[in-house]
Parts: C-alpha cells; structure tokens; sequence
C-alpha cells in the first residue's frame, strides 16, 4: 500500500516466464482502474518489498542483487549505490528482512 491509500503491483512474470518491471497502482473507491506507474530500473520477481515514509524500497529479486526505491513524491525510482552484499541468487526471501 502507498501512503495515499493505493494498492501497488510490482514487477512479476509474463506467461513466458521473464521478470517485469513494470508496475501499477489501484485506488479502491475510486472508480477502481488499474493505472501504470514508473517502471523499475531492473526487472523483478520473488523479491522483498516494503512501504514506508513515502517510499516502497524493492530488493533482490530472481536473478538480481540490486536494490531500489521508489520515492512516491518524486514518482519515480531511483537505484541505490550498492548491490546486495550475498553470493548466489537472492530472491524469495520475503519483506521481514527488511
């Protein structure tokens, strides 16, 4: 959920199994349509995610060590420096760790 109440969906797979970056927004109560968003600089799937202050931050993912933030004022995100310090793969680890 973004702080103005909206529902988010972030990243995913098509039906051909590739990762996505694109992302969309729902205001229930508010003639309820679906409405594109910024996409993500990388594309995700089975990654951590979490809404706080203003901003949701995204990281890991399948096949990504990158995180990213979404800053809801400036609509749009932006990269952090640095990757996830992990070896291997990181994804389906869950928003908890965070």
């Amino acid at each position: 959920m973004l702080s103005d109440g909206r529902f988010a969906v972030l990243g995913g797979v098509n039906s051909m199994s590739e990762s996505l970056s694109s992302c969309e927004t729902l205001a229930v109560n508010d003639g309820e349509d679906w409405e594109p968003m910024s996409p993500m600089h990388e594309k995700r799937s089975q990654f951590a995610c979490v809404a706080v202050a203003g901003c949701v931050i995204v990281a890991g993912g399948v096949g990504t060590k990158s995180a990213e933030i979404f800053d809801e004022v400036l609509d749009r995100w932006l990269r952090l420096p640095y990757d996830i310090p992990v070896d291997g793969e990181l994804y389906a680890m869950g928003d908890t760790l965070l």
